[in-house]
């Protein structure tokens, strides 16, 4: 299940196996993606695809802009026509 970590700009996804986490930045009405980060022994589980849909709906329920400067969520939105 994906947390919103708001204090500490993070979305995340804690197991016993890791902690898996997108960070962001807030300036302004813009919100950036920083960093995806999924533990090797989670990768492809489908837990930073969770993480960057969680994000993103946050940010657009909020009216927020949507940039990114990770090659993971820029996928992510290319992908989604977002």
């Amino acid at each position: 299940m994906v947390t919103h970590d708001i204090k500490n700009h993070k979305f995340k996804i804690e197991s016993l196996k890791g902690l898996s986490c997108l960070e962001y930045d807030l300036t302004g009405h813009v919100f950036t993606v920083l960093h995806t980060i999924v533990p090797a022994a989670l990768a492809g589980k489908g837990l930073a695809a969770q993480l960057a849909e969680a994000a993103y709906s946050w940010a657009v329920k909020n009216r927020y802009t949507v940039r990114s400067d990770c090659t993971y969520m820029t996928a992510w939105m290319k992908r989604h026509e977002r």
